[in-house]
């Protein structure tokens, strides 16, 4: 089972490696999802990353970003650079670039903005070439059996950060301020506040993960990875969560490692994850920053000082943060600490602070330092034979490798040299440290910068032949992939219409096929006791037309609820729309057209290159400019965008109840300063909510919908059917949008 760290500077690389990681994964400069880490760059790539194999240690180079047409080129080069460093595997998101990732013979890992979580999503990614999947946070151990199925490495978060969003389905950051997820730049307005039937704080804000106690538990279910996120993430960090995951993996956990995480990072204490933890426990509503671990109570708050009731020691240089009934009061650097007794003084601005507010260590300075002189070096011994009259010979071995080194001639010592020269054999160089060294001299005499010389020669020749034995052994290279069938096929316009609307009922099909629209049915209950009713009605006589939108998630549970329907019903519909790899797959299993919905988020022309679409939608994400460099794409023109979609219930966070006793009413929002955000459920096995954009989107406010070749997509889910028909009207008249609406991203583009 392999430990996974993430590296976002040098500093967190080291001490990932120093502290037992077996693979490291990082970006470059551009093409990642963490642009605003440290990161690494063409120029020193190489460098870095022949310091972790020199370790046996594997790096995985991020390339998780969306990928507009004229970036491509520029790609290209970076992937070229990155091969060539040796890197030993990419992580991919955008589909459209797979020939340049190809074309490197690189391993391909499916990132986790893909948004694979069943075993249909995997088994299209075996398809298309990848030998891994990321898979999505919100994966159970159920999920991850199912996955494994497939034939593939499956790879795991453990622990950090987790997205409040369905993995790589989130444009909040995106629509409110152009930053976008989707290229690295996520602003991260989950952990901004928000509030919903009365009641206002981080309501969107998950808490971080933590699967320490879960190890055996993956490994039985088959996950070959264990990653950690955290590239924004300090080293003291990093060093800390690695170390402690080292431990489980290993069996030699002290008990001790749940409070040094809790010390390292933390969002209002961590959960165990999806499948887990109920609702509660994966949102951090009342702190959505660091919050360490609780290490005292305030009993006087004095002029220039506290007195804590400590249950652990706090340093000068420690980070601590105060709280009252869980909410963050302040924090701060303990300047000066003084023990008295049972008490503990620690000198900060009092100001604010009240007795019984509770004290959290944010940050464990002396650890911090501890951590830092962790270095993981290569043990090598050293065998010196010189003799006088002759040449010095020096042997280096590590790894079972080894090398040697021929000096000057020597000449006849006055004292014993052996001394001397062991003290220059011992001493500590870069990435190596003396195990052994084996003098005989025999009365010779070496100048030590002879030795030095030597030594010196040595170790860059053990260096370079280990990292050849790395390459030799362990770096993978993939001389070339079978192209998928559909990779030579033209299937585009085969439908009938390619125009389309939403919608959520049989009458609003009809509606819509009334007025020359391709009808996209989205189901918000499969397991109503009316869907049956549903399907019976006279639109589906023909299937012409009927498209059905497949839900964005289906777990293992709700795949087979999905296959049931789709046993009864499939043949109704003309086509699926489909806004990830395992739609499409299902898509293809049950014979039918696919419509590339923009979950997909298709940003360039070479991504129809690689699915098997019949029609597709343009990333929602694109310029006007950018949508019409892509080949006959179909633009969202009307509706509230999906900004999120959510695993967790936001009826049981905000309204309580269990789902014995669903308090869902059909009507829930969130709100913040921009305006509400209307929230709509899809129940499948279990329950997921949608987040959509406050403003409406509406280009015919601006733009005529003949620009895109009158291919266009409206969503109009939960719409009466008189406005249904109202709407279509004008559009197809050729009616201009009203006011207080927004053209989304078409005129605005993200960065």
């Amino acid at each position: 089972m392999e430990l996974l760290a993430p590296a976002g500077s040098i500093s967190a690389l080291k001490a990932a490696v120093s502290n037992g990681a077996d693979a490291v994964y990082l970006g470059l400069d551009l093409f990642n999802a963490r642009a605003k880490a440290e990161n690494f760059t063409i120029e020193n790539i190489k460098e870095h990353i022949d310091f972790c194999h020199l370790y046996g240690v594997k790096v995985y180079i991020a390339f998780n970003t969306c990928i507009k047409e004229n970036e491509l080129i520029s790609l290209k080069n970076y992937v070229k650079a990155a091969a060539e460093a040796g890197a030993d595997a990419f992580i991919v998101t955008d589909i459209g670039a797979l020939d340049i990732f190809r074309g490197s013979g690189v391993p391909l890992h499916a990132s986790t903005q893909m948004g694979i979580h069943n075993y249909e999503g995997a088994l299209m990614a075996k398809k298309l070439g990848f030998t891994r999947v990321v898979l999505a946070r919100e994966c159970t151990v159920e999920d991850i059996k199912a996955v494994k199925k497939a034939g593939l490495e499956v790879e795991v978060f453990v622990h950090g950060a987790l997205c409040v969003c369905f993995s790589g389905g989130c444009l909040m950051s995106s629509f409110m301020s152009g930053d976008s997820g989707n290229r690295g730049r996520c602003n991260q307005p989950c952990r901004l506040k928000y509030s919903c039937n009365g009641k206002s704080g981080y309501l969107l804000s998950a808490a971080d993960l933590n699967m320490l106690g879960r190890i055996k538990e993956l490994r039985a279910a088959g996950a070959d990875s264990l990653k950690v996120e955290g590239r924004l993430k300090t080293d003291y960090y990093c060093g800390e969560v690695i170390s402690a995951y080292r431990a489980a993996i290993d069996g030699k956990l002290k008990g001790d490692e749940n409070s040094r995480l809790l010390r390292a990072f933390n969002r209002g204490g961590f959960t165990k994850g999806y499948g887990v933890d109920d609702t509660n426990k994966l949102i951090s509503a009342k702190i959505q920053n660091n919050t360490g671990e609780e290490s005292g109570e305030v009993k006087v708050c004095g002029r220039g000082y506290i007195d804590v009731a400590a249950s652990r020691d706090i340093s000068p240089g420690d980070g601590l943060k105060l709280t009252r009934g869980g909410f963050e009061v302040c924090g701060f650097t303990a300047d000066k600490t003084e023990r008295r007794g049972m008490i503990l003084r620690v000198s900060c601005k009092s100001e604010g602070i009240k007795p019984g507010d509770k004290v959290f260590v944010t940050y464990d300075k002396s650890r911090a330092e501890e951590l830092a002189l962790v270095k993981r070096r290569i043990p090598v011994r050293f065998t010196l034979f010189a003799s006088v009259g002759g040449n010095a010979v020096l042997t280096a071995a590590a790894n079972g490798e080894s090398v040697t080194v021929t000096g000057g001639i020597c000449g006849q010592a006055k004292t014993d040299g052996s001394r001397a020269a062991e003290q220059v054999l011992n001493k500590s160089q870069g990435e190596f440290v003396t195990e052994k060294a084996e003098v005989n001299m025999q009365n010779a005499f070496i100048p030590s910068s002879l030795l030095n010389g030597m030594r010196r020669e040595a170790l860059n020749l053990i260096r370079d032949k280990l990292l050849n034995k790395y390459n030799r052994e362990k770096l993978v290279r993939i001389s070339s992939y079978k192209p998928c069938e559909w990779e030579e096929e033209n299937r585009f316009n085969t439908l009938s219409s390619n125009k389309y609307v939403i919608v959520s009922s049989a009458e609003g099909m009809a509606a819509a096929k009334s007025h020359g629209y391709s009808a996209i049915l989205q189901i918000s209950d499969y397991k109503s006791k009316n869907l049956d009713i549903i399907m019976k009605s006279n639109v589906f006589d023909n299937n012409i037309g009927n498209i059905l939108a497949i839900p964005l998630i289906l777990r293992s549970a709700d795949m087979k609820v999905m296959r049931n329907f789709l046993d009864k019903y499939a043949e109704k519909f003309e086509g699926f729309y489909c806004e990830n790899l395992g739609a499409i797959e299902l898509a293809l299993e049950y014979g039918k057209k696919i419509i590339g919905g923009i979950g997909l988020n298709i940003y360039n022309s070479n991504c129809i290159k690689f699915l098997p679409l019949d029609d597709y939608a343009a990333s929602v994400e694109l310029t006007e400019k950018e949508v019409l460099t892509l080949p006959s794409p179909v633009v969202y023109a009307y509706g509230r965008v999906r900004l999120m979609t959510l695993s967790h219930c936001p009826v049981k966070l905000n309204y309580g109840g269990d789902c014995s006793a669903c308090r869902y009413k059909g009507e829930i929002e969130y709100r913040d300063r921009f305006g509400a955000y209307p929230v709509r459920r899809t129940r499948v096995a279990s329950c997921y909510f949608s987040l959509h954009n406050p403003a409406l989107t509406d280009i015919t406010s601006k733009l005529k919908c003949d620009v895109f070749g009158g291919k266009i997509l409206l969503d109009m889910v939960n719409y009466s059917v008189e406005d249904i028909n109202r709407t279509l009207a004008r559009y197809n008249n050729g009616g201009a949008g009203g006011s207080g609406v927004t053209c989304g991203h078409l005129f605005r583009g993200v960065k």
